[in-house]
């Protein structure tokens, strides 16, 4: 297959597409409406200089989806996949190009689906694309709720290179002692990590002993780190400032507890790789959580925003220890079985043919409609 993908060139969750189906020898190329890394792949960087970002440059978009558009045209794909509705599915409706399937990642449908504008403008870009990706059961009721039929969604997340996110056991009674939390969260705002330093505020004062890493950096780091220090909770909390993915597996695999406080999310990758590597989460009660676990049985729900109540989750398994070693066996086997990057690169692998074969077979009935179908691709 001649795959194109179109989405902006910090998208960095677009790599591990990028890198399954050129290993699996298909003819990738990749169209970037801002400046990209380096894919190994064949590219093309049609941003228009400058920054990209949620207060500057968006005015450019329109011009470099024009430009993407005489690409797609030039590059003659089989298939064209967008990423990121709200820039490369917005790409896509411009190349109006068939077969496209968009994949709607979180952010773009939570927020923008609150705007009648955008709202109206989503429902145009999922009416034109041929499938519709969603990475969860909630993002999908989203999109259905703009009036796209469920025959055209299909809910695949891109989830985690298992093996690499090996799961690691643990003696389970040692929390007792020392708290071992862990977030790989990036440090902005939609995250609300203020609540997760003042739930540890609240365990500091209860004399619990813990250690608390923030893995990863953001534009909220400085401010993060005096609200620690604020708190009396300098010698707890430890702030990395953003390490690289093969870091990550380590400082995972030495942690035991892993928190997230985002007030709303799509699929969380970072969620996921705790639960392969067999981390218990505390997670907040938000429906892309409630879809991956039961609270009291998986892992923790804590209410959003609400420290005393995130605090609280994590004293209760502190005392129930014994709860956590059944919980991340399973949530390891559920992660392996459902979000497994290989085997969801598969089955999207079969989604682009079944979508390239539709369209082999409806332009086959146009040209000659003659043909009863009989010997055509379904």
């Amino acid at each position: 297959m001649r795959i194109c993908y179109i989405c902006v060139g910090g998208f960095g969750h677009v790599a591990p597409y990028l890198n399954y189906f050129k290993s699996a020898g298909h003819d990738v190329y990749f169209i970037s409406l801002s400046t990209a890394v380096d894919y190994d792949v064949t590219t093309y960087n049609v941003g228009i200089g400058g920054k990209y970002s949620k207060t500057q440059g968006k005015w450019k978009y329109p011009f470099s989806m024009l430009k993407a558009r005489r690409l797609v045209h030039r590059i003659k794909p089989d298939i064209v996949h967008t990423h990121y509705v709200t820039s490369g599915g917005l790409a896509g409706l411009v190349c109006n190009f068939h077969p496209t399937i968009t994949t709607v990642h979180g952010s773009d449908i939570n927020e923008s689906i609150k705007s009648n504008l955008w709202k109206f403008l989503l429902k145009i870009v999922f009416e034109q694309a041929d499938c519709v990706n969603t990475c969860t059961e909630d993002q999908k009721g989203k999109v259905m709720s703009l009036g796209i039929s469920p025959d055209k969604i299909r809910v695949l997340t891109l989830g985690v290179d298992t093996a690499k996110f090996a799961y690691m056991p643990r003696q389970w009674d040692s929390i007792q002692n020392t708290l071992r939390l862990v977030t790989t969260r990036r440090l902005e705002k939609i995250y609300d990590h203020p609540t997760i330093i003042r739930a540890l505020t609240i365990l500091r004062r209860k004399k619990i002993n813990f250690k608390m890493t923030f893995v990863a950096g953001g534009p909220l780091q400085n401010d993060l780190k005096k609200h620690a220090e604020q708190e009396g909770l300098a010698d707890y909390i430890e702030f990395l400032g953003g390490v690289g993915k093969d870091k990550i597996v380590d400082i995972l695999q030495n942690n035991d507890i892993f928190l997230s406080a985002p007030v709303c999310d799509g699929i969380s990758i970072a969620l996921l790789e705790a639960m392969a590597v067999g981390l218990f989460p505390i997670v907040s009660q938000i429906d892309v959580n409630s879809d991956w676990l039961k609270d009291g049985e998986d892992g923790f729900l804590h209410k959003v925003g609400d420290s005393g109540s995130l605090a609280e989750c994590i004293l209760k398994i502190r005392d129930n220890y014994q709860l956590a070693a059944s919980a991340v066996q399973n949530n390891r086997k559920k992660v392996v079985e459902l979000a497994d990057t290989k085997t969801n690169m598969g089955r999207l692998e079969k989604i682009y043919e079944q979508l390239i074969s539709k369209k082999i077979y409806e332009t086959k009935q146009r040209l000659f409609p003659e043909c009863d179908g009989r010997n055509s691709i379904k």
